[in-house]
């Protein structure tokens, strides 16, 4: 087994310069493809107008999200954007803006909501349902360093600390951390030629409520992406209780490789 410790020291790196420049035309590529089969993805579901908040990634708003929104929509859910502009990150206006944005949702919709979260998106998301438990019923983040140890494992730390001196005090850089096992079903939706962040970062530890589900994507392009996609609707129509793992059937099994052993990774090992 990795050491802990000299994976982390090894891991301090972000991805590879040539997937960082390659993200553009692959996310361009990837929204292409998801245009095209939205529909066809969700045949056969139906949401029955359940609430799914997505929250978008650093630096982007609710049009980043708008695709994934829609294929939500054709597939019978009720698809919330986070309404608070551009995400800079852990200001008092966000984390007061999602809290009230997801008790309006709950209280229209008389149940729990779905969460969604799109890089940063996933970490404040994985953040919000910690804070409200019993109220969000699953999380699902795609491309999210929750496990990041130093801020050199993303590219967009540069741009995250920018913005650094308007966070609370208690998101600091060395103190927001994520809690323990999470007490509702999280999925991780990551990529290992990610060119944004370490995909090492993404990964839950093992548990009876968390799972990592890899695809072949560039960091922009997560969220519009086929398999991501398929993925997402899939958990979002598993029961909770008990919540089956993620089985791709045997016809899409080439788009998502097999899940790695966390175990066998820094258990250390970060997100930016």
């Amino acid at each position: 087994m990795i050491d802990p410790v000299s994976a982390q020291a090894a891991d301090a790196d972000p991805p590879p310069a040539v997937l960082a420049l390659l993200e553009a035309p692959r996310a361009l590529a990837e929204y292409a493809s998801f245009v095209a089969i939205a529909r066809l993805l969700s045949v056969g579901r139906d949401g029955h107008g359940r609430p799914v908040l997505v929250l978008p990634g650093l630096l982007a708003d609710d049009r980043s999200t708008r695709p994934l929104r829609r294929l939500l929509s054709f597939a019978g859910y009720t698809a919330y954007g986070w309404r608070l502009g551009t995400n800079i990150g852990p200001t008092r206006r966000i984390i007061r803006g999602m809290d009230a944005v997801l008790d309006e949702i709950t209280d229209v919709h008389g149940e729990p909501a779905s969460v969604i979260g799109w890089s940063l998106g996933g970490m404040l998301g994985h953040d919000l349902a910690c804070r409200h438990p019993g109220v969000v019923d699953r999380l699902i983040t795609l491309g999210s360093p929750l496990y990041s140890t130093d801020p050199s494992q993303s590219r967009g730390s540069p741009f995250y600390d920018e913005y650094a001196a308007a966070h609370l005090p208690e998101y600091s850089r060395d103190r927001w951390r994520p809690p323990g096992a999470p007490s509702m079903p999280a999925t991780s939706i990551f990529s290992k030629t990610d060119g944004v962040v370490r995909w090492h970062t993404c990964l839950h530890p093992p548990g009876p409520l968390t799972e990592n589900i890899e695809v072949y994507s560039s960091h922009c392009g997560l969220g519009c992406h086929p398999a991501a996609g398929y993925a997402i609707l899939d958990r979002l129509a598993a029961p909770t209780n008990p919540w089956p793992k993620f089985v791709p059937p045997a016809w899409l099994a080439i788009h998502f490789p097999a899940q790695p052993d966390r175990s066998q990774e820094s258990r250390a090992s970060g997100v930016a």
